[in-house]
C-alpha cells in the first residue's frame, strides 16, 4: 500500500501507459472527470492517469537520430478541455534560457509547440508553445495553403490568439508546464469518436536542437504529414461559443477663439457598434457592425525602397483572422487589408468532411461611396496530404467591379509536391470592360542531400499580385484582384 502511494505521488507519473514516437503512433487518452490548479507542479493525481508521450526524435540539425534531451508529455482530458503536462528534462538546468516574454514572442526561449490536428487531416494544425514560464504563442500552421495574412505554405501564422491557460516553472531537472485547452477554443468534426493528429517540437537553445515526437524527418513534402494521433477522443462538451463585444465612443471637438479667447465645443458626436461571434464545433460565424480595430496592434514600420513591388501588412484584427487560413491558395488572391473601413460584414468559416468552406461578405466606407466585397473558398482534401480548390472574389462600386474566378490543386508525395493554378480576372471601370488571366506551374523536391524547385507563371498584361498594394495606392491594382 505504501510503494503504491509513493509511486502516484512522484514528481510525474510512473502507472501511465507510455506511447514512444517512432513512426506514426496513436496514443489513446484517458477521459477523466477531473480538473487541476494550473501552477506548473504535476503533483495532482489525476497525472498518474495520463498518457506518457516519449522516445522524442531530433528534427534539427540531424534528423532520425533519438533526442540528446528526455522530453515527456502528459496527455489526458475532460469533458470540456485537454490538460497537457510537460517534463522537459536538461542535464544543465542553468543554462535554460526562459523570460518572461511577450506573446507570441519566445523564439529566443527554450520552448515546446503543440500541433494540434484536430479534423486530423495532415493539412493545418492548432499551435500552442510556451516558454519554461508557461508564457505563451500561438496561431494556425498551414501547408500548402498560400499566402494569406502573414501565413506562407509550412509556416505557423501567429496573429490568431485562442482563449487557453499555462504556467510553468524551472526545477533542478529541467523544467515543467501544466496546459489547459478549451474545447470551446478549437473547432473539430462533430460526434463520435475522434482521433487527433499530434505532435510536438521542442527547441533547446543551448544547443540549437529541435526535438520532435515523432521521427520526422526533414526529407519530405510535409511536416503535418508526418505526425502521430491522440486516439479515443469522445463525449466532447462544445456548447455554442458566444462573444460579444460592444463598444461605444463618443468625441466633441472644440477650438478656441484666436481673437476672444474664448473655447467653444462642438456637440457630442456619440458612435456604436458590435462584434459578435458564434462558435460551433466545425464552424463558425462572425459577424461586425461599424467596428472599432483601435485595440490592434499597430503594424511594423516597412521601408519602401523600390516602388515596383508592393509592401504587404498582415492582418490583425480580429473579426477577419477566424478562419483565414482557409481563404489560402497557392498565389496571393485574398488581403483583406484592402478593406479598410468597414460598416459592416458577416463571415462563415469550417469544415465539413474533406471540404473547407470560407465566405467572406463585407460593406467598406470609402470617399465616393461604399464597396461591397464577396470573397468565397472552397477547398476540398483528397489523397493523404493533397487539395483543391476554387476561389472567387468579387468588389462591387458604382457599377464598377472587379472579379477573379481560380482554381488550383497540390498533390504531395513523398519528397515531391507539384501545384497548379489557373485564375482569370474581369474588370469594368471608366477605362472600359477587360479582362486577364494567370496561371502558375510549381514542382518541388526537398530530400535530405539535394533539392528541386521549378516554377512557371504567366500573369496576364497589367497584372498586380493582389492584395500586395499599398492602401494609399489603389491603382497598382491594374486589372487583378484588389481584394
Amino acid at each position: 500500500m505504501l510503494a503504491l502511494l509513493l509511486l502516484v505521488q512522484g514528481p510525474y507519473p510512473s502507472l501511465a501507459a507510455v506511447v514512444e514516437g517512432k513512426g506514426s503512433p496513436t496514443a489513446r487518452i484517458p477521459r477523466l472527470e477531473a480538473s487541476i490548479q494550473l501552477d506548473g507542479k504535476l503533483d495532482e493525481p489525476v497525472w498518474s492517469q495520463a498518457t506518457r508521450l516519449t522516445g522524442f526524435w531530433q528534427y534539427q540539425p540531424v534528423d532520425g537520430r533519438p533526442s540528446e534531451e528526455k522530453t515527456e508529455v502528459l496527455v489526458w482530458y475532460a469533458p470540456d478541455a485537454i490538460y497537457f503536462g510537460i517534463v522537459a528534462h536538461d542535464r544543465s538546468p542553468a543554462s535554460i534560457r526562459a523570460t518572461v516574454a511577450d506573446r507570441d514572442n519566445i523564439e529566443n526561449d527554450d520552448n515546446v509547440t503543440l500541433n494540434l490536428d484536430t479534423f486530423n487531416d495532415r493539412r493545418r494544425a492548432f499551435v500552442f508553445a510556451v516558454n519554461p514560464l508557461g508564457v505563451q504563442s500561438d496561431g494556425v500552421r498551414s501547408e500548402g495553403a498560400g499566402q494569406v495574412s502573414s501565413l506562407i505554405p509550412g509556416s505557423t501564422d501567429k496573429n490568431p490568439d485562442f482563449l487557453w491557460s499555462s504556467k510553468g516553472r524551472v526545477t533542478d531537472r529541467g523544467y515543467e508546464v501544466e496546459i489547459r485547452v478549451p474545447f470551446k477554443s478549437l473547432r473539430y468534426p462533430a460526434g463520435g469518436v475522434q482521433n487527433w493528429g499530434f505532435n510536438v517540437e521542442r527547441v533547446v537553445q543551448r544547443t540549437g536542437y529541435t526535438d520532435t515526437w515523432t521521427d520526422v524527418r526533414r526529407a519530405n513534402a510535409s511536416f503535418l504529414g508526418q505526425e502521430g494521433a491522440l486516439g479515443g477522443l469522445h463525449d466532447l462538451k462544445h456548447g455554442v461559443t458566444v462573444e460579444a463585444q460592444p463598444f461605444v465612443t463618443a468625441t466633441a471637438n472644440g477650438a478656441r477663439n484666436p481673437v476672444t479667447t474664448d473655447f467653444t465645443r462642438e456637440d457630442v458626436n456619440p458612435d456604436a457598434g458590435l462584434n459578435l461571434r458564434l462558435g460551433f464545433t466545425g464552424y463558425a460565424l462572425d459577424a461586425t457592425a461599424n467596428p472599432d480595430f483601435s485595440q490592434v496592434e499597430s503594424d511594423e514600420g516597412q521601408v519602401t525602397v523600390n516602388e515596383r513591388f508592393a509592401l504587404f501588412f498582415p492582418e490583425k484584427r480580429p473579426f477577419f483572422l477566424e478562419g483565414i487560413e482557409l481563404f489560402g491558395s497557392p498565389q496571393t488572391l485574398v488581403y483583406t487589408r484592402r478593406i479598410v473601413d468597414p460598416k459592416a460584414g458577416a463571415k462563415f468559416t469550417g469544415k465539413f468532411g474533406q471540404l473547407g468552406v470560407a465566405h467572406l461578405t463585407a460593406v467598406d466606407q470609402t470617399d465616393a461611396s461604399d464597396a461591397w466585397f464577396n470573397i468565397t473558398r472552397l477547398r476540398r482534401d483528397f489523397g493523404r496530404n493533397s487539395i483543391a480548390g476554387v476561389t472567387f472574389t468579387n468588389r462591387d462600386q458604382t457599377g464598377n467591379h472587379n472579379r477573379v474566378l481560380a482554381g488550383d490543386f497540390r498533390y504531395v508525395w513523398s519528397l515531391y509536391y507539384t501545384q497548379f493554378q489557373y485564375g482569370r480576372s474581369w474588370t469594368k471601370d471608366a477605362a472600359g470592360s477587360r479582362g486577364d488571366p494567370i496561371w502558375q506551374a510549381e514542382f518541388d523536391r526537398t530530400g535530405r542531400s539535394w533539392g528541386l524547385q521549378l516554377l512557371a507563371q504567366r500573369p496576364g498584361s497589367g497584372f498586380r499580385r493582389p492584395g500586395w498594394v499599398r492602401q494609399s495606392a489603389p491603382e497598382r491594382c491594374g486589372q487583378w484582384s484588389c481584394l
